[in-house]
């Protein structure tokens, strides 16, 4: 079909907004309705016009006008749209939420290359929103990691290909916690809710926090269900001082568990689970803040190792508790400039990949050295980071979606260890809800959990995170065979109550789940499965 003349004119649009149109593209309207795997689009308006329009404070807006120029719709770009695109249909499809129900909707362009270059600057549009910076000042190859630069659109399948089969991962059984009648789970005269799950590599322990208390958990590595076993009552300080642990990890053989409090802190406690108390804290030099530790080593809980990492919002540091002196920092690199570090991870080898709240990823052979790479996200803040064992992937958690980087070079290093070149700097792979999968299990918000991989002595399988009460799961290794298609071969489970933590038992595809009120073990059974198909139909 020929294009004709976009109603209005760019130049009409930008005096009614007060803003700069970036891409125009004309098609047609379509609402949709999903059911299962099966989509259809009614269409709304033919001959419609789009307008990606960048106003002030870095927001842009896709705009929807049509034939006489009347606007149909406008909304804000962002990563809450789970924008996606369709190269046979030449559409993208995105959510509408509003009133509490999410809406589908889709324009078919009638011109490619208009649906390609409008969907870049609504990319361009998301990183500016939360970065608030001009992408132009981005490096090139970071400029086409964020808008795709001349790269292929992602497709979800390719129609060649559809009778291939890949293993992915079924959400099972699932048990929830067992409960004997001598013991109690957590109670409290103040209503808390379980806020933060840590499982066990060296033991089948899990532990959840739940205000000041620690309910502990056995089971669901070697069986078939959890039980609980007690609760660590009064978490205190070492000055005795009551409190709730913000986030906590399992250290020395899983004998011992760092505790970090809420806000600003300038020390991190050490409770000796044997005794149920707290019994060493660790404290930089004067001033020194805590963001964030983890093990110094991905397996540190298991083999021993004294070493952990950490961050503030400019400074990576490791913490090595033999240190006599009061101040326990090993070593560290400390930046001039407030990179807003937030969160980091360990691989197997002791490297560390660190989230800024800035969305930028770095990536460090060794904590006291500059970074060998530096990825600039899609502009939102990192909530959490995992690497796959041997540091050949990197998985960084954001609100809307998750961020797959492949970073192996092609001369066999990866970039913790040296430096990545230009052209081999990795796009990262976006995993998101699809629009239709929003739709139809009726989700208006999304807040993802700290995804992580499946973690043992093997390769990693799978992939797991949580919004909501929904549980959700991507196959990895369907996804290193086929990123186009299984970036949204992931399952998800509908849970009675909104999920806090999900964490992988070692070497078993055993996962415990915590939610506000309970604690379960979920099942992953491997299966063969063809190719997501969406089937879609525009009428």
């Amino acid at each position: 079909m020929t294009s004709k003349e976009p109603k209005p004119k760019a130049l009409d649009v930008e005096g009614q907004m007060n803003g700069e149109v970036t891409a125009t593209g004309v098609g047609d309207l379509y609402l949709g309705k999903s059911k299962g795997e099966e989509r259809k689009f009614v269409k709304k308006a033919t001959d419609a016009t789009v307008h990606i329009v960048r106003c002030q404070g870095y927001k842009s807006w896709l705009t929807i006008w049509d034939s006489k120029g009347e606007k149909l719709l406008k909304q804000e770009v962002s990563h809450a749209l789970n924008l996606t695109t369709s190269l046979p249909e030449n559409a993208m499809v995105w959510t509408f939420i509003h009133g509490g129900v999410t809406r589908l909707w889709s324009f078919k362009f009638w011109k490619v290359e208009e649906m390609k270059s409008c969907v870049r600057k609504m990319r361009v549009g998301m990183w500016e929103r939360e970065r608030k910076e001009e992408f132009k000042e981005l490096k090139e190859e970071d400029q086409r990691a964020v808008d795709g630069g001349d790269m292929e659109m992602e497709e979800d399948y390719d129609t060649d290909d559809e009778e291939d089969v890949e293993e992915v991962y079924q959400l099972g059984r699932q048990f929830a916690a067992n409960y004997t009648k001598d013991r109690r789970p957590m109670e409290s005269k103040v209503k808390e809710k379980n806020s933060f799950l840590e499982v066990g590599m060296a033991t089948d322990r899990a532990f959840v926090i739940r205000g000041s208390q620690i309910g502990v958990f056995s089971g669901g590595k070697a069986k078939d269900d959890v039980s609980f076993l007690t609760k660590i009552d009064k978490v205190r300080d070492s000055e005795g001082s009551l409190f709730s642990p913000e986030k906590v990890f399992l250290h020395d053989k899983d004998t011992k568990m760092i505790l970090l409090p809420p806000g600003d802190r300038q020390k991190a406690f050490v409770m000796d689970l044997n005794r149920g108390e707290v019994c060493e804290e660790w404290q930089g030099p004067e001033d020194f803040q805590i963001g964030d530790l983890t093990s110094g080593f991905k397996f540190g809980s298991i083999t021993g190792e004294h070493l952990v990492a950490g961050v503030n919002s400019n400074t990576v540091f490791r913490m090595d508790p033999r240190i006599s002196k009061k101040s326990k920092l090993a070593d560290s690199k400390v930046y001039k400039t407030n990179y807003r570090f937030g969160c980091l991870t360990t691989n197997e080898h002791g490297n560390l990949a660190v989230g800024s709240e800035k969305g930028e990823i770095r990536l460090y052979s060794e904590a006291n050295k500059i970074a060998k790479c530096a990825f600039p996200g899609l502009g939102d803040k990192i909530k959490g980071v995992d690497t796959t064992a041997d540091g050949k992937w990197v998985l960084a958690t954001c609100k809307n979606y998750l961020l797959l980087y492949n970073v192996l070079a092609q001369k066999g290093h990866t970039g913790f260890q040296k430096r990545l070149l230009k052209d081999e700097k990795p796009r990262p792979l976006k995993l998101h809800i699809l629009p239709e999968d929003m739709a139809r299990f009726g989700i208006t918000t999304v807040d993802f959990t700290i995804a992580r991989f499946s973690v043992g002595e093997n390769e990693e399988q799978m992939i797991c995170t949580s919004t909501g009460n929904f549980l959700i799961v991507w196959s990895f290794k369907a996804i290193k065979q086929n990123a186009a298609k299984a970036r949204f071969s992931y399952r998800i489970k509908t849970l009675k109550e909104m999920v806090v933590g999900e964490k992988f038992h070692f070497n078993s595809n055993k996962m415990v789940v915590s939610t506000q009120e309970d604690v379960m073990m979920q099942c992953m059974d491997a299966a063969k499965s063809k190719p997501r198909r969406r089937r879609t139909d525009y009428t």
